[in-house]
């Protein structure tokens, strides 16, 4: 009788309820990119903790509400980094027309970093907050991917 070679499952994805506040920044990098190693995705370790730091950042100086989750979802091609809060308001993109904030502006930077770091990202408003999500992809397709 043959015996069919066993794949262990991808590890499930990553969601963690938490208090956004700086001493939680350097804890919620380190267990990004602990994930991404996981999953064989270092490559992504940098941009995908960098994307979470400002997410977080955001969260702790632009909402009511210090309360949120986290989300990292494994993709074929990446992973998408998700953080959820209370706060409807979607974050705010500096306008293109204005200048871009000088380095001594405490704020102004985040959503373009995001944007400069991530394959896309975006906002989804719920009827009790919103999801503001990256996605950080390889420079690869894996094999496996479809």
């Amino acid at each position: 009788m043959a015996v069919a070679p066993t794949t262990e499952p991808d590890p499930p994805d990553y969601r963690q309820e938490l208090v956004a506040r700086p001493e939680t920044l350097a804890i919620m990098r380190r267990i990004v990119s602990a994930h991404l190693d996981l999953w064989d995705l270092r490559e992504l370790s940098d941009a995908a903790t960098l994307c979470t730091h400002e997410l977080l950042t955001n969260v702790m100086r632009h909402t009511g509400s210090p309360l949120c989750t986290i989300t990292l979802r494994r993709r074929p091609d990446g992973v998408r980094v998700t953080v959820s809060d209370s706060d409807t308001a979607p974050p705010e993109r500096r306008d293109p027309e204005r200048r871009d904030p000088e380095w001594s502006e405490e704020s102004g930077r985040g959503v373009l970093l995001i944007a400069a770091l991530a394959a896309q990202c975006g906002t989804v408003t719920r009827r009790d907050g919103k999801d503001v999500w990256a996605d950080i992809r390889t420079t690869t397709t894996p094999a496996y991917a479809t």
